[in-house]
């Protein structure tokens, strides 16, 4: 979730602490009173909590014996993977807007207003604003490694620096499967609409950061530019490797453990006449519009992995790209125009 993790990232990186004794103190914890586990993301990512920390201070030496190998490559503009066919940008008015949380994408904004607040942000919400500056603003991946830097009271430089180059920076296959990707035509970092409907199911993290869209319901403070869009052209998201619509996709290929409560849809949103304008509310005027066109996700409630989650204020007709819940059984979307729609199970059927 958003707000997991020890928090015990600064004593680690300042040598307060070190990996081998929060790993003794971690398990010694759970033989005393029993393991916990938290399978949010599905049968790939089991295993008691004390495991995962382990798996995770792997990855922090990881990095670390990485930066040593790779050297002052991690710090040039092609990364330690030498990355070529990218035109980065400098703008630094999308910069600025992107550190001081003025997106208009909910998640990333509280994710930069937390860091600029409290020098922290969570390792998920790290990846997903990281993202989103290099695959959606298109600018300089070293200008945002350069602001964590700055701004974290956690940083070192191999998990800093080695993050951005290791799962933001793109690879070379992916950078030759963009070529060919309009990424004018909406958001392509689809983690900034998804993850939050897991990772801040109740939104609060979200609402806490971005206080100006308290006055909304739920499932508009989720998607704010549906109160002067709506969907039009659908489309495939559903990922695999190297998807050029997902930033963690490369070298991936077990997606189903993660993300198997999408079906796999999901509709750019065009600007214009909406359904769901709101009398309290007007983009631009109390939240940013996107940076960059939206999408409208499908989701499948009953696939959730979370207990406890809000979406529904608005009444089940206006949003039709999410469906599901116990109360009102197995529920079938239709699209406008097209004999086909979804069962809760996430299966198409024609």
């Amino acid at each position: 979730m958003v707000n997991g993790g020890t928090r015990l990232s600064p004593w680690l990186a300042f040598g307060c602490l070190s990996a081998r004794m929060v790993v003794k103190e971690a398990r010694e914890w759970e033989r005393q009173h029993g393991k916990t586990s938290s399978t949010s993301k599905g049968v790939g990512k089991t295993g008691s909590t004390g495991t995962r920390l382990h798996t995770e201070l792997l990855f922090r030496d990881f990095l670390r014996f990485s930066a040593l190998a790779w050297g002052t490559s991690l710090f040039k503009i092609g990364g330690p993977f030498h990355i070529k066919g990218v035109q980065w940008k400098k703008d630094q008015e999308l910069f600025q807007k992107w550190c001081l949380g003025q997106t208009g994408f909910p998640f990333v904004d509280a994710g930069m207003r937390e860091l600029a607040a409290t020098g922290y942000m969570s390792h998920l919400h790290r990846q997903c604003c990281a993202a989103f500056l290099v695959r959606n603003l298109g600018l300089d991946w070293r200008m945002g490694a350069e602001h964590f830097e700055s701004q974290l009271l956690d940083h070192t430089p191999d998990a800093n620096w080695g993050n951005w180059a290791y799962r933001i920076l793109q690879r070379p296959s992916l950078v030759e499967t963009r070529a060919n990707y309009p990424l004018e035509e909406h958001v392509n970092t689809v983690e900034v609409v998804v993850w939050p409907a897991v990772h801040d199911a109740q939104l609060e993290h979200t609402l806490l950061w971005v206080p100006e869209l308290q006055g909304l319901p739920k499932d508009l403070a989720r998607e704010p530019w549906r109160t002067e869009g709506q969907p039009s052209k659908r489309i495939q998201i559903k990922p695999y490797k190297d998807s050029p619509l997902w930033f963690c996709a490369a070298n991936r290929t077990n997606w189903d453990y993660e993300y198997f409560w999408l079906p796999g849809d999901a509709w750019i949103v065009k600007h214009g006449k909406a359904e769901l304008r709101h009398e309290n509310f007007q983009l631009q005027r109390d939240y940013f519009r996107p940076l960059v066109p939206a999408l409208n996700v499908a989701l499948d409630l009953d696939a959730l992995p979370v207990q406890h989650f809000v979406w529904g204020d608005t009444p089940a007709s206006s949003r039709p790209h999410i469906w599901g819940g116990e109360r009102r059984g197995v529920k079938v979307f239709k699209e406008k125009g097209k004999g086909k729609g979804y069962r809760r199970s996430g299966k198409r059927r024609d």
